[in-house]
């Protein structure tokens, strides 16, 4: 009988050792993967939350809606951080004052100061720099028609860092995506017309009574 029970025992021992060894094997994938998830759900919070607290600069141009057929150069921080050290470079020189319904007015000018040169030390979040850049015709042969490519550069250093980092920021301005803004000679003659006939109206109505 002892040997009976001695045999068993020695014949079960492959079967208890089979049945242990997947498990444990199980238990240590399943430790694993669940590190690895929140791991990777870390990294993902670190990257939203390191982006969310970036700078980002862009460079565009919209209508001016105080001034039918202006057109405005705008420089906005669109980001979250402070950018330091800015500074701006382009694929051509950048036109300024290119006034013209049709063509240019005066002779072509490009931004020799300012930020566009020297710079901007700090920019903060939500900041914008605007300026009266033209009209479309003026604007359109101060660009020969073409694409303003700008790359801005600047210093950046996010909370989480110890040091600060460069990063670059593209903007594309084409020009021709403003090209049926309305032209204000009309309006404006015509404004001027109804204002003269009004004052004469009430200079006739004043020497009316005088008399």
């Amino acid at each position: 009988m002892i040997k009976d029970k001695g045999a068993s025992a020695l014949l079960l021992t492959p079967i208890i050792i089979r049945e242990l060894i997947p498990m444990n094997l199980l238990l240590d994938l399943n430790a694993i993967l669940t590190i690895t998830i929140s791991l990777l759900a870390l990294l993902v919070t670190y990257a939203v939350f390191k982006s969310n607290q970036k700078p980002q600069i862009i460079v565009f141009a919209t209508p001016h809606y105080g001034k039918a057929s202006f057109i405005q150069l705008n420089v906005k921080n669109i980001g979250n951080g402070i950018a330091e050290n800015v500074i701006f470079s382009s694929n051509q020189p950048i036109p300024r004052r290119a006034f013209g319904i049709s063509k240019l007015q005066d002779k072509k000018e490009i931004f020799e100061n300012g930020i566009f040169k020297h710079g901007v030390r700090v920019f903060l979040p939500n900041y914008s720099y605007i300026y009266d850049w033209g009209q479309f015709g003026g604007l359109k042969e101060a660009l020969n028609g073409e694409i303003i490519i700008f790359e801005v550069s600047y210093l950046y250093k996010h909370p989480l860092n110890l040091w600060k980092s460069k990063h670059t920021d593209i903007s594309i301005i084409d020009i021709r995506e403003l090209e049926a803004l309305p032209s204000t000679t009309g309006d404006t003659n015509d404004r001027l017309n109804e204002i003269n006939k009004t004052l004469e109206k009430i200079n006739l109505s004043i020497k009316d009574q005088a008399q």
